[in-house]
């Protein structure tokens, strides 16, 4: 296999240039798989009269519901059939109206026998095995980008709708499209395969391992849905993409369609979501009905300075720098001209003043601008505003003064500790221990207690370096891990784990940042981990403290 994603990159890059993130609109979260030629040309002009074009919002694209419902092809192409009753006029019309008006057309298949859809089994064909008319389609109706499925890759039927195991064969269907449409000159393909892993001979790997050279982007996560935990989902899986350092131009995470405009969600909620979207340099897709947009939601779309942001040159999305387990994340990350993007998100899901003091960053003092309220702050060392309920401090830095000193961390292995009540030492090779310690919390409970640690803060961030590969999809779990951490047998803090990857071996969280307290500065210091509940926690390499 590796020969063939070797030929494809050296394809993909001959052809195609680095770029920023893509912007536009996607039918599917307002009209689902029920796109019609009337509610496609409202959004058209919505987007160019609304001011969207203007804003960067440049590709217009129809999701699911273009095909025709019999699972018919043209008889004389062999492409997909386009479903007349919804398009009348078929779709070089709206292609053509989106195009005079200055924005990109881009279309939506499926790496299947069957297309995804909202009626199960989908009745609409898929492109599998049909790329090359397919994507001859496509550049028939002057497509720039397409939108790439995972539906029914192993047959038609309703159990073959959504798989969420790891596959085997997901570089196979999708070169296949790629290729092709690489041939007819379309050079942005989404590869949409919802976070699924890849299942390799070396182990499972994660989309921003395998598909760069396949795609220009791919969906990071399953699917959004409306309300704040899809959002948290969502966002709990882009940690570890983000910090990966494989995004970059031409190749970015997808973190699917914005919510924005659409119910589930406070408008604080939105906002936090949609600035954590442009930050993580996702695809930024409108996905609602655009002319009964409010103005204040237009104002967070079309926010020049979290836009600017997103499509910086460097495509560098912003890392999690810590995690206060439902209290605050806080996020940064490094734009081109050396400035800093800086997040930090209520998870109180209060209203109340979010404070971020410019040391936990690594920093002395910088200019901070307020991108809600467009404001600076020169010289500033702290930055303090009052935000809602899951609402967000959303910040880029300049003028950075950066500190000098960093604390000097003693590392003690996780299998050294004493073990109770399940918890076991097991082999692993991305471990630096090479071994680590699993089965903490869970019915049983495992525990891992470490003894003897001395350290000269009572109060300190201790590094975990641990593995959670338990991967949350639409409707179930959130991409977390929790375990219950205490100090000298002090009060149990419960804390959260994030998503680490997908191989349990290899794929390790390095120097996650666990604020805690009750360590004497005098004597010895005893440490015990365990469940959080009955939830499984994660399995743990080292544990780092300051000396």
């Amino acid at each position: 296999m590796a020969p063939l994603k070797s030929a494809l990159a050296a394809l993909a890059w001959a052809h195609y240039v680095g770029a920023t993130p893509l912007m536009g609109y996607n039918s599917y979260n307002q009209l689902a798989c029920s796109p019609s030629e009337s509610t496609i040309t409202t959004a058209i002009n919505a987007m160019v009269d609304k001011g969207f074009l203007a804003a960067g919002y440049n590709y217009f694209q129809v999701d699911c519901g273009w095909a025709a419902r019999d699972g018919s092809r043209n008889a004389s192409t062999g492409a997909l059939a386009i479903d007349t009753g919804r398009f009348p006029n078929g779709l070089q019309p709206l292609s053509n109206l989106a195009r005079s008006r200055g924005l990109k057309w881009a279309m939506y298949s499926d790496a299947g026998v069957r297309m995804c859809d909202t009626q199960a089994p989908s009745p609409v064909a898929g492109s599998l095995g049909h790329e090359a008319a397919d994507a001859d389609l496509f550049k028939s109706l002057n497509s720039e980008y397409v939108k790439y499925d995972n539906c029914y890759a192993d047959g038609p039927t309703a159990a073959d709708n959504a798989p969420k195991d790891a596959r085997t064969d997901f570089v196979t269907r999708f070169s296949a499209m790629w290729t092709q449409l690489q041939r007819v000159g379309i050079s942005n393909m989404l590869v949409c395969q919802w976070g699924v892993p890849y299942s390799t001979s070396s182990g499972l790997e994660g989309p921003n391992q395998w598909t760069k050279g396949l795609s220009t982007s791919f969906r990071l996560s399953d699917d959004i849905a409306s309300g704040w935990a899809n959002v948290y989902r969502i966002y709990n899986q882009a940690i570890h993409i983000a910090r990966s350092g494989l995004i970059g131009p031409g190749h970015y995470a997808d973190a699917d369609l914005l919510e924005v405009g659409n119910s589930g969600m406070t408008f604080d909620e939105q906002s936090t979501h949609f600035a954590a979207w442009a930050m993580l340099k996702s695809a930024l897709f409108v996905s609602t009905n655009v002319p009964a947009l409010s103005t204040a939601s237009i104002n967070v779309l079309q926010n020049k300075d979290l836009i600017a942001i997103n499509q910086d040159s460097l495509v560098k999305p912003i890392t999690l720098v810590q995690r206060y387990t439902s209290d605050r994340d806080l996020w940064m990350g490094s734009l081109a001209n050396g400035d800093l993007a800086v997040l930090v998100v209520d998870l109180s899901n209060t209203q109340r003043t979010l404070t971020l003091p410019l040391s936990s960053l690594g920093l002395t003092s910088a200019n901070v601008k307020d991108l809600w309220a467009g404001t600076t702050t020169n010289g500033a060392t702290s930055f303090s505003k009052s935000v809602n309920a899951h609402g967000s401090l959303a910040l880029r830095l300049s003028s950075v003064k950066k500190s000098t000193s960093s604390p000097i961390i003693n590392y003690v292995s996780a299998s050294t500790g004493t073990l109770a009540n399940g918890a076991n030492i097991q082999s692993c090779s991305g471990c630096t221990s090479t071994n680590k310690v699993g089965y903490i919390g869970g019915a049983s409970n495992g525990k891992l207690t470490l003894s003897n640690i001395r350290t000269s803060q009572a109060t300190q961030s201790v590094r975990f370096d641990y593995i959670n590969g338990e991967v949350g999809f639409l409707g179930g779990l959130d991409n977390e891990r929790l375990a219950s951490v205490s100090v000298n047998g002090g009060a149990a803090k419960t804390i959260s784990f994030p998503l680490s990857g997908y191989n349990w071996d290899t794929d390790v969280y390095k120097s996650y940042l666990v604020e805690l307290s009750g360590f004497s500065t005098t004597g010895t210091n005893t440490i015990v981990i365990s469940g959080s509940g009955s939830n499984n926690g994660p399995d743990l390499d080292r544990i780092g403290f300051v000396a």
